[in-house]
């Protein structure tokens, strides 16, 4: 699956948003933004990364799985790390763009989830997005809409659209 919906709005000579690199092509940590307003940033792989997979963004710009426990921990959000997913295949230790922002990005669901529905998105322990409801204790986001439906027990993208997620722990902390 390749993310084609949109050209970069930036003048970074030979930057493809669906391909990964064996050898950095741009440092680390370097952001284009396309012409839907879509955000990518240029991360290293810490594993190997299928398109709609949620990975957690340090900021050196290396990319990491997303688990439930980084949320109920407090390690999301802090210390400038970032929720972003992945839109297409980055291998372990290679170099690709994931998105942080913008509309019709892929993301990885597991379980029911149902395209505007009023039931909130979480983060299940594999990283994968699934319903509120089925989801771990804190691990509710805000700033995810699903555009599309997803409704299978193992992985299936759906599309949707992110403006800033984040955990509702992180708002709600004191």
């Amino acid at each position: 699956m390749a993310f084609s919906s949109t050209t970069i709005n930036s003048s970074l000579i030979g930057a493809n948003l669906n391909s990964s690199d064996a050898t950095a092509l741009f440092a680390r940590g370097t952001t284009v933004v396309t012409t839907n307003g879509s955000r990518f940033e240029y991360v290293e792989a810490s594993g190997t990364f299928t398109t709609g997979y949620m990975v957690m963004v340090r900021p050196g710009g290396t990319a990491f799985v997303y688990t439930t426990a980084m949320m109920t921990q407090g390690i999301a959000g802090v210390m400038g790390q970032d929720m972003a997913w992945v839109q297409g295949l980055i291998n372990q230790s290679e170099f690709g763009w994931v998105a942080k922002q913008g509309r019709d990005l892929y993301v990885l669901c597991t379980g029911t989830l149902t395209a505007a529905s009023t039931v909130g998105v979480a983060v299940a322990s594999t990283g994968r997005l699934r319903s509120q409801p089925a989801g771990e204790a804190g691990s509710t986001l805000i700033g995810v809409y699903l555009t599309t439906s997803a409704s299978v027990a193992t992985a299936s993208v759906a599309v949707a659209t992110i403006t800033w997620p984040a955990p509702v722990a992180r708002l709600t902390a004191t």
